[in-house]
């Protein structure tokens, strides 16, 4: 390639931090062989402007059709949805210019989602599929098919995709973040080498982590191959293992 024709003097200067998902390496669990990340269906919205680098951190599931892996939440709402609402009942929810615009990248604007989340701050978590009409990808406005919703959600109630891949099974390992596209910024598969599978987590550091604490109990039961019950104890909850959550201690 050609040199720099730049005139001398000091530039802007860049930093890159690497995220740091486990509080220690010690009982670390990988997935032997690791997995492929699809690139099509993966992109991380949260990663402004470099939405084709994914970060540790992210919740990743498989893809029912042909077992490739991409992450497992979108986005979130914005704003509480009512559906006995003037807004709800006219078929609307929000979410972010980000979240719509990755939404309809990876399943098209008329795509098939899921919503997950209580109906109330930390009550028990619902879910549903929705086909939406229109996504506006500049004021996040995504239009519903069938007017509404059958329940109410909270602020923070994930938006899925209904591919198989809604489902958590892991998260990307410490380190740099891995890039689904080449030079031309076409899309391509890569090599998920190291995939997280058990561990002790920062929660802070998992992406999209929910501040609402059924979602966080839903994130942590799913992780661990439980099942999440707001009547248990802390204690009782289905999070010690084989990923531990610094959070609950």
């Amino acid at each position: 390639m050609g040199s720099s024709h730049e005139l001398p003097g000091r530039g802007t200067v860049r930093q890159t931090l690497r995220r740091r998902i486990l509080l220690t390496p010690d009982h670390a669990i990988y997935l032997p062989g690791g997995k492929t990340i699809s690139g099509s269906t993966s992109r991380d919205p949260l990663n402004t402007g470099d939405v084709q680098y994914l970060r540790a951190g992210l919740l990743m599931g498989k893809i029912t059709s042909g077992g490739k892996y991409a992450p497992s939440i979108m986005g979130v709402l914005t704003t509480a949805y009512d559906k006995d609402s003037s807004t709800g009942a006219s078929g609307v929810i929000q979410v972010s210019a980000a979240t719509a615009t990755e939404m309809v990248r990876r399943t098209g604007a008329t795509g098939t989602f899921r919503i997950l989340g209580p109906p109330t701050a930390n009550a028990t978590t619902a879910t549903e599929t929705f086909a939406a009409t229109a996504i506006n990808v500049t004021t996040g406005v995504v239009s519903i098919s069938g007017s509404f919703l059958a329940a109410d959600y909270v602020a923070g109630s994930f938006i899925q995709p209904n591919d198989g891949s809604q489902t958590p099974l892991g998260l990307l390992d410490d380190g740099d973040p891995l890039k689904v596209t080449d030079v031309d910024e076409a899309n391509v598969d890569v090599q998920l080498s190291r995939f997280l599978i058990g561990g002790v987590l920062d929660a802070s550091q998992v992406i999209n982590w929910p501040s609402d604490t059924s979602l966080q109990n839903w994130v942590r039961a799913v992780l661990n191959g439980g099942v999440v019950d707001l009547n248990m104890t802390t204690a009782e909850q289905p999070a010690r293992g084989p990923f531990i959550f610094d959070d609950r201690y």
